[in-house]
Formats: structure tokens, sequence, C-alpha cells
């Protein structure tokens, strides 16, 4: 039996269609951000706006706050998301337009401190009658995107790792496989489509069988699909000083293995740190704590990349206690995990000699 883990992703794009762009011949518009004093503003989510407020194409800013977008002739807004700031809005600008658009941006900043965090459960993330809720997903929301984004500019790191690990019940690790991989121009994670996670669940199989596992990534925690099938509250927590976060659980309805967790958002920054999560709904595995996490970072363009994950499930080991049912013990950990590294790091991060985990329950 082969144990199966998804990895969270980094998905290629530097801008994006909507459907009805699709098959029309395209303008081109080299756009600039400018903040206060001149300052480049790079990191942005930069976006074209059509009639209707519908994407048309979508990209980051570099660093030197520079994005080219293409759609078709006509007349379209200039929206700026960035991390932090409210968003930027700018007048029509018709397409096509010969000259580059300069653009100064000036926005407010977000204040996530003053927040009041309640207990109240909305089953609509962007609740319009929840602003405090929809201030904060709009934060983790902008980083998402971002990291669906990026796929340039990883200098200094542009490799990536998997790992599988077999731990025992102290820490050990009995066994490793660790792979390093160039990242540059192509996807450094798999992914999964929301809606097989939606209709099949995040964990399928049981104790007999075996289980294949499902971590989320930037488009199944975007996606309509996860935003239909769970509710969410904002949440603080003592050991989380200086950070807000929003719980996320399954709704009551659904029996589905499914996830439930907290996205973390650094208060004063409002950028998402991390993402962690356990399996829910799950058997054997809901009850050994199995589950993972997700952290980000910025790299130097200012654009928002997944750092490194990892998922853990128990090693169970299955003991007879006749007349009764077999006893499920956990004996040590599975963990899938990855990320991106830096050249230092490559050195550390070969592989040990592999060993092959075929099994996750065994018998004594």
């Amino acid at each position: 039996m082969k144990i199966r883990a998804l990895p969270l992703c980094f998905a290629i794009g530097v801008f994006v269609l909507s459907s009805t762009a699709r098959g029309q011949e395209l303008s081109e518009l080299r756009i600039r951000l400018d903040g206060p004093g001149g300052t480049p503003v790079s990191g942005a989510l930069v976006a074209l706006l059509d009639a209707r407020d519908s994407v048309v194409a979508e990209g980051l800013s570099s660093e030197t706050g520079s994005r080219i977008l293409r759609a078709p002739s006509g007349v379209y807004q200039i929206r700026v998301r960035r991390i932090g700031y409210r968003p930027f809005v700018s007048n029509g600008v018709p397409l096509p337009h010969s000259s580059e658009l300069v653009l100064n941006v000036e926005s407010a900043r977000v204040v996530l401190e003053s927040i009041v965090v309640n207990s109240k459960s909305q089953c609509k993330v962007n609740d319009p009658n929840n602003r405090a809720l929809a201030t904060v997903w709009d934060e983790i929301d902008k980083a998402l995107r971002s990291s669906q984004l990026t796929t340039e500019d990883l200098r200094g790191i542009g490799q990536a790792r998997t790992f599988r690990a077999e731990v025992g019940p102290e820490g050990t690790v009995i066994s490793a496989d660790t792979t390093i991989f160039s990242i540059e121009g192509r996807r450094p994670f798999g992914a999964i489509d929301p809606d097989s996670l939606a209709s099949s669940g995040y964990v399928l199989g049981d104790e007999h069988a075996g289980w294949s596992y499902f971590a989320p990534d930037e488009t199944v925690l975007r996606s309509d699909q996860f935003a239909a099938t769970h509710c969410f509250r904002l949440k603080r927590q003592a050991d989380r000083r200086g950070q807000i976060g929003v719980l996320f659980e399954p709704t009551p309805q659904r029996r589905l293995a499914d996830i439930e967790g907290v996205l973390w958002v650094d208060q004063a920054t409002s950028e998402l740190r991390e993402v962690v999560f356990r399996f829910v709904n799950a058997g054997v595995l809901s009850r050994f704590d199995a589950g993972g996490f997700t952290r980000f970072r910025r790299v130097p363009s200012g654009t928002w990349i997944v750092n490194e994950w990892k998922l853990s499930v128990p090693k169970l080991e299955s003991r007879e206690r006749a007349p009764f049912p077999p006893l499920l013990v956990p004996i040590g950990r599975f963990e899938n995990g990855g990320g991106i590294i830096g050249p230092a790091e490559v050195v550390a991060a070969r592989p040990r000699q592999p060993r092959v985990m075929d099994t996750l329950v065994r018998k004594r």
C-alpha cells in the first residue's frame, strides 16, 4: 500500500484572461506604479477591470513597479491590490494605449490590530455583515493570489525540495528520501482540483487499505468550492502575539473527510504567515492528530510565495485484544513536505539512503 500526499504549489501564470477575452485580438498596456515620492510599488496585484468589474487580465508588478497586461480593445479601470493597503482603482483607460501609463498609487493602510474578535462563525467568508472577517480575508486573498502568480524572481532560491520520512516514537528519523530540483520555469509541486476535494474529501481510504491524503494549496483556499464547504471566524491566540487568524472548519452538514485550521496573519504588516490544519471526519487519522502546515514568505521583488509545507500522519500498529476488536496504537509518524531552498541549504538537504514506506498500519 502506498501513501500519497499532495503538496502545496506555485501556480504558473504572469497574467490571466477572462473567457470573454480569449480568441480576440489583444492590445498591450504598459503600466508603472509609483508610490509617494516616486517610489516604485512592487509586488502588487495589478488587474484590468471591465464595465462589469470583472477581471480581464491580472499580474504582479515588478521591482520597478512595472507590469504589462493584454486585453481586447475597450475601456478598463486598473485595480491595484497590495498587502497592507486598501485597493486603488483608477479612472477608465482606453485600449489601445500608445504610451506607458504611470499611476500614482496612494491608498489608506489596513489596520488589523484594532479588530474585535468574536466567536460568531460565518459560512460566507465575504459576508458583508461581518466586515472584520472580510477585511482580514482580503489580506489573506492578496497573498494567496500573489503566490499563484509568482513564477519568477526567486533569486538565490531557485531550487526546491520534497521529502518523505518515517519517524519513530521518540522523534528519531528511521528513513528519509529527499529530492532537490530547480524550480525555474516549472511548477515545483503538484496540485489537485478543488472540485475533487469538495466531492471526494481530503482523505481517501482506511486503516486496512491505507490512505491517500491531501493538503490545500492557494487555488483550493481561494476557490468557491472551499468557501461553500467551510465556515469561518476570526481568532486570536495567546501564543500567537501580534497575529490574527481566520479559523476555518467544515460546514455542519458536511460528513466527508475534510480539514479545519487557521490562516495566521501578521497584524502589523497584514502579511499571511502560516496555515495550520488537521484532518477531521477522517476516522482513525482524526483521532491521532494528523495534519500539517504551510508557511509563506516575501521574495525580493515583493511578491509572495509558499516557503515551506509539511504533512504528518500516524504510523499505527494493530494489537489483538481477544475477544475485543484490535487496538490501534501509534508507533511513529510518516511525514511528507517540501519548500524552496537557498544555495547554502542544498548540501544539508542531500538525500539519505531511501527506504520504501509501503504500509501505514502493521499488525503485531
